[in-house]
């Protein structure tokens, strides 16, 4: 076991011997990752900014009730306007609403109040405005009827308030029942371009993999494994240490953006363990890859060309770049036939429907056998190209 953990280490120190494969291999990902995640979030909680200061009792009633509204919202409270109007121009919020001062006394009296609501156009997060304006509709409503109860009945606004919200909490309003004919052109749309920071990490990891295929065919042309060969170490071994060494440098890249983007930066994984196996599976589908590229190679140039452009097909193919809902037959079909569009498919349940790794089952098998068809025909080509003559 020794011998096959010193040829992966030879392997891992051949691949960073130069200081900037650790730049592409590591920081670049996690920067556009990240940067995606911020774009388009990946909790799937709309983050709204609140200025409250002053505004009173109703004002605080107002927060509450978009707190429990249908909308699953995450309320972050902030000190100005322009605090509100930075952090949703920067991506750290969806929406802002700023309550004015005197908005308690204001309400009470009758008199016109007008809040704030800081957005982006065309931002995919439209639900919570749309919750905004309900919550600020709900309470007006039951504030001009406790102020007509004020008026007629000659009680004080608060007892009036509070009936008018006790008749609110106990009545059945008005119900809507909402019919969708036909299907939608482009099903998930928006939550898809929500998956960016998982797209991204599934491509980077599959080209990682494939730098590796130009290691493998040099190692080929030198002769290494073939001398390696003349000792006692068994053919097994030396093609397991090949195997695990460029399986860390993919299983690590992976795991590394996983890592930092959600403890760092609040990007959405879903289920830690069922995201784990995703990225575990389709590490070994990659290495695969890159093992078989490399002994069908018979250059370094062409190993590196053919590896950026099969990984480059795949990724867009598998919707990495763009969405799969936006192809056409028989496009869509063919989609499936990639290992990036199970993994996609995989991070999709993972972080939009709270999936755990149980209910990604199906996308884990079709993964692992991709895995064992790439894993396989590279470790038989790899044995034969270092037992012949």
């Amino acid at each position: 076991m020794r011998s096959v953990i010193e040829i992966a280490r030879i392997n891992l120190l051949r691949v960073f011997r130069e200081r900037t494969n650790f730049f592409f291999y590591a920081i670049l990902p996690l920067i556009i990752v990240i940067a995606l995640g911020a774009m388009f979030g990946g909790s799937g909680v709309s983050r709204l900014g609140v200025v409250s200061t002053d505004a009173g009792a109703l004002g605080d009633e107002l927060v509450t009730i978009l707190e429990s509204g249908d909308v699953e919202v995450d309320i972050r409270s902030r000190d100005s306007l322009a605090q509100l109007e930075s952090d949703v121009e920067d991506g750290r919020l969806e929406f802002g609403l700023l309550i004015p001062p005197g908005y308690d006394e204001a309400v009470r009296t009758g008199q016109p109040m007008e809040l704030t609501i800081v957005s982006k156009p065309e931002s995919i997060f439209a639900a919570l405005g749309q919750g905004i304006e309900t919550a600020v509709a709900q309470q007006s409503a039951r504030i001009r009827a406790a102020n007509i109860a004020a008026d007629f009945a000659e009680v004080d606004f608060d007892t009036a308030l509070a009936t008018a919200t006790a008749a609110q909490d106990t009545l059945e309003g008005i119900s809507i029942e909402e019919l969708t004919l036909g299907e939608a052109m482009f099903p998930n749309f928006g939550n898809s371009f929500a998956l960016g920071a998982q797209n991204m990490t599934v491509l980077f990891m599959f080209l990682t993999s494939m730098t590796a295929a130009t290691q493998l065919v040099l190692t080929r042309q030198l002769g290494v494994s073939r001398r390696m060969l003349a000792t006692p170490t068994p053919v097994s071994r030396i093609l397991l240490g090949e195997f695990l060494g460029r399986y860390a440098i993919a299983f690590a890249q992976g795991l590394f953006i996983v890592l930092v983007s959600s403890l760092l930066f609040d990007v959405g994984w879903g289920d830690l363990a069922g995201a784990s196996a995703v990225i575990i599976v389709f590490a070994l589908v990659g290495t695969g890859a890159a093992m078989l590229v490399g002994v069908l190679a018979r250059n370094p140039d062409q190993a590196g060309s053919f590896g950026m452009v099969m990984g480059m097909v795949l990724g867009a193919l598998g919707g990495a770049m763009v969405p799969v809902e936006l192809f056409q037959e028989p496009i869509s079909t063919i989609a499936q036939l990639t290992p990036h569009y199970w993994a996609i498919d995989a991070f999709r349940e993972l972080v939009l429907y709270e999936a755990g790794i149980a209910e990604i089952s199906t996308q884990l098998a079709v993964l692992a056998g991709f895995a064992i068809v790439f894993v396989g025909a590279g470790t038989w080509g790899l044995r034969h190209s270092i037992t012949r003559g």
